[in-house]
């Protein structure tokens, strides 16, 4: 066997074996991640252990400190995992819509199904609660993937004639979240009646024509 040849099957050997490691770490993060969810909404309004969440998970302590600095670093993880899952689901809905309508009502509704279904609300509060326990400021990467967020509206809001797509779509985004935030930090859940009466205000705000003024003389 030339040298190359056996430098590229030492290469293919190697990638197999990081591979196999980047599978088992993968599901070990997940499992973490999950047990670490269950725990958190049994926990709430108490801060979940991490010995609970490592018996929860079927792991242990060396391998959770082998992904994650700590609990503050976990749960960030899970917000960030859990807007991800959010935004996929988001342009999913609004991918099985044709008409800009329909397609910005269904992102409404879709962000309103984190505080409507129980236990994505009862999660969602619980590690919410905590990283507010940690910090006030935002993790960089959550407004990101919240603007991404909104990005899926960009079009949409463009086909139903805006002249400012991103500012507009930004604009429904701070209704939608900050509707469904409210809902959150009390515990409640809106009804039909006021999640049609947030679509209703975010679509007359979209389709009502801008009146330029006049210059003046």
């Amino acid at each position: 066997m030339e040298a190359s040849e056996a430098l590229g099957a030492v290469g293919a050997a190697v990638e197999r074996a990081l591979e196999r490691q980047r599978t088992e770490a993968t599901k070990e993060v997940e499992a973490i991640l999950e047990a670490a969810l269950r725990v958190a909404e049994r926990a709430d309004p108490d801060p979940p252990r991490v010995a609970d969440i490592v018996a929860e998970a079927g792991t242990s302590n060396q391998a959770f400190y082998r992904y994650f600095r700590g609990k503050d670093d976990l749960m960030d993880a899970l917000l960030q995992r859990g807007l991800a899952r959010l935004r996929t689901y988001l342009a999913h809905q609004v991918d099985k819509e044709v008409e800009p309508r329909a397609q910005v009502t269904a992102w409404i509704r879709g962000v309103f199904t984190q505080v409507t279904d129980e236990q994505a609300a009862r999660q969602s509060v619980a590690v919410m609660r905590q990283l507010r326990q940690v910090s006030a400021r935002p993790h960089p990467e959550t407004a990101d993937t919240i603007d991404r967020m909104a990005g899926i509206l960009v079009e949409p809001i463009r086909r139903l004639g805006s002249s400012h797509p991103e500012n507009d779509a930004r604009l429904v985004q701070e209704v939608a979240f900050g509707a469904m935030n409210v809902h959150a930090r009390h515990g409640t859940s809106p009804d039909e009646s006021e999640i049609e009466h947030a679509i209703g205000f975010c679509l007359r705000g979209l389709t009502v024509p801008i009146v330029e003024p006049k210059p003046t003389s």
